[in-house]
């Protein structure tokens, strides 16, 4: 129970952060993560946290990583294997080499071997941050490839360092032959095995697919499982569980290319769920970083070796850094093979320099360390720890403030949105020439006037304001029917009510809602004597309730609401053309309207019509895309991304048809 309540609660920091991240921008996600994880720390229930290393690995880490390899192109790594293996093999045992003498000659209260293990666990980048430096700090797609690539294979390498390094402190002893076989066993052995058990399991989801098997609860399960039994089974064996999980997740990535069109709505769902689950847990993972910072600090006041203040210890940490930054900047600039020539070397190396973040597998490794050393408590364990902290949040913070100065302000040349907006526009022009069925068309144009509507953020008290203004010119126009002798007093009146309650509805407040459910079934209860009817008024929205009451109310006074309504409707239409400054709190406004026009007037619509008008719209939307394109207007990039939004379009109108119908 405690479990599911503490997950329960970092799903809810990790909800909070994402929209705190969408208000304040120019803050990373990361950084609210891990407020919203040091904040939870403080809390009683909390106060205690400690990371589990396996179960932390095993639960967050693995699927992580997983997904990550089968999104990964395997194209691009056949292309940069060279590099991929010189920065996640090479430089991680490079840096540990020069960087950890280094620190003990810095710090000679740290053995070498130590100092050894400390940097084989700050040397390996960790995907899911510098997956989160890339939101914040777009950059070139060869070096965003590089990096992300490079995060999958480093991690084993460090752990295998790590763990002989330990080891040699442990025993007091290293054999060369001995950590070079434990080496090969477990890098070359985990990509094997994981390779070869993802093998196993493509082919059974290929078999389920061919004898029709390929539901999505069936396939999406199995590619849950995957990552979890294959981490297990290599570590069973003594294996890279890392390196055998990424080695499955490259061989389930290329099912997708056997698949191509074939299976596709279990595809699109796999990789939604993916999606999901993916961003919930690179969440988590900040969050834990949070909430594992007060034991790093209580870790560092029980050695009884930590002579030295916080604020040097710091310092090291700092110096561990940038040292390891350096190293990482020559080895980027001399030793790494460029597939498209660049006039900036030096600043697209300093990039990637800053971009090799640490994250919390870096702080798991270190909570890993043992309490006790030969039966004695291991006095520089939080020491290891606290430096470990220091480089990690010095490594997240460093490219988020540097990389946007450091590269070049681009301007935008294919803005998407506007992109979206034409393409709406387009399918909207399109149906509002038509004669035939303009009820049915009506209908679609509203649905793309609220996606227009969605694109931006409306202005709440100018919609209020507008339908308030709006209200008035209607009870004029009314009020003028009645003047010129159209209507009688009792129709003026009673149209006044109806426009009272309109305007009750159209505010969308909770309780006007239920309170307009209550009147709403009472009347139709009492009206036809059901309960029945009663019950169904109650659950109908009142929006599309009203229309039909008020009818009913005015054909009890043998009088016609209709030629009232099309004369308010016009009056109001008429007033909204004079708003388009306020082009999205109008719409909503216009669409309300239109809404209440047609329902009032109860015109019923051809469902096959409808669809065709929807059909018609999407080829509106698919041509331009395919105009824009073909005249340079657009890359490739973004007419893709416009054509998966149609697409999407699509597939939701075909999921809630029915409600496209009445």
């Amino acid at each position: 129970m405690d479990f599911v309540l503490l997950f329960s609660v970092i799903l809810a920091a990790v909800v909070g952060a994402n929209i705190l991240a969408r208000h304040v921008s120019f803050i990373p996600v990361p950084f609210f993560l891990i407020a919203i994880g040091l904040v939870l720390s403080l809390l009683p229930v909390y106060r205690n946290f400690q990371l589990d290393p396996s179960t932390f690995t095993l639960g967050i880490i693995a699927p992580l990583l997983f997904n990550e390899a089968q999104n990964s192109s395997r194209g691009w790594i056949g292309r940069s294997i060279t590099n991929i293996l010189s920065m996640a093999v090479g430089l991680v045992l490079v840096t540990v080499l020069v960087v950890g003498t280094g620190l003990h000659a810095l710090y000679v209260l740290l053995p070498l071997s130590l100092c050894y293990a400390l940097l084989a666990i700050v040397s390996p980048t960790d995907a899911s941050a510098v997956n989160s430096i890339f939101e914040a700090n777009p950059i070139a797609e060869e070096q965003a490839e590089t990096l992300k690539n490079e995060s999958l294979f480093n991690d084993a390498a460090g752990i295998v360092i790590f763990d002989m390094a330990l080891g040699a402190y442990i025993s007091g002893s290293f054999s060369l032959n001995h950590a070079l076989g434990l080496f090969l066993w477990e890098f070359l052995g985990g990509l094997l095995f994981g390779a070869l058990i993802g093998a196993v399991i493509v082919s059974i989801r290929l078999a389920l697919i061919r004898y029709n098997d390929d539901t999505p609860l069936i396939m999406v399960l199995i590619s849950l499982m995957t990552p979890f039994l294959v981490y297990l089974l290599a570590e069973e064996l003594a294996l890279s569980g890392i390196l055998a999980v990424v080695a499955a997740g490259l061989v389930q990535g290329s099912e997708r290319d056997k698949l191509r069109l074939t299976s596709s709505r279990m595809q699109m769902v796999t990789s939604n769920v993916w999606e999901i689950i993916s961003g919930a847990l690179t969440g988590t993972v900040f969050v834990l970083l949070g909430l594992s910072l007060p034991e790093v600090t209580q870790a560092l006041h029980i050695s009884d070796k930590s002579n030295l203040t916080v604020l040097v210890l710091i310092g090291i940490g700092i110096v561990v850094y940038l040292a390891k930054g350096l190293l990482r900047l020559l080895w980027t600039r001399f030793l790494i093979k460029r597939h498209k020539r660049s006039e900036h070397i030096w600043r697209d190396s300093l990039i990637m320099a800053l971009s090799g973040a640490n994250g919390t597998i870096t702080l798991s490794l270190a909570f890993s360390i043992p309490n006790t050393v030969h039966g004695q408590p291991f006095a520089l364990r939080g020491t290891m720890i606290f430096l470990a902290a220091v480089v990690i949040l010095v490594s997240l913070i460093m490219p988020t403030i540097f990389v946007p100065l450091i590269l070049p302000s681009e301007q935008d040349t294919q803005p998407r949105y506007q992109w979206v907006r034409r393409m709406i526009q387009t399918a909207i022009r399109d149906l509002a020439g038509e004669k035939d069925h303009p009820a049915e068309a009506q209908i679609v144009i509203e649905s793309l006037q609220q996606q227009l509507v969605l694109d931006a953020t409306p202005n709440r008290r100018l919609q209020r304001q507008l339908i308030s203004e709006s209200h008035q010119v209607e009870l004029q126009a009314v009020h003028q029917m009645f003047l010129d002798g159209q209507i009688t007093a009792d129709e003026e009146m009673y149209y006044g009510r109806f426009l009272q309650f309109n305007n009750f509805t159209a505010d969308e407040k909770i309780w006007k809602n239920v309170w307009l459910r209550i009147r709403f079934s009472l009347h139709m209860g009492t009206q036809y004597k059901d309960l029945s009817r009663a019950q169904e008024a109650f659950l109908t929205a009142p929006i599309a309730l009203e229309e039909v009451y008020w009818r009913e109310q005015f054909e009890e006074h043998d009088e016609d609401i209709l030629p009232i309504e099309q004369v308010g409707f016009d009056a109001v239409m008429a007033f909204l053309k004079t708003k388009q400054g306020n082009a999205v709190e109008t719409n909503l406004v216009r669409r309300f309207y239109r809404t209440r026009h047609r329902r009032i007037h109860a015109k019923d619509v051809d469902s096959d019509i409808v669809y065709q008008m929807f059909m018609r719209a999407f080829h509106a939307e698919y041509e331009l895309i395919q105009e824009a394109i073909s005249s340079g207007q657009i890359e490739q990039d973004l007419a893709q991304k416009l054509q998966r939004r149609i697409s999407i379009d699509e597939m939701t109108y075909l999921e809630n048809v029915d409600a496209y119908n009445g």
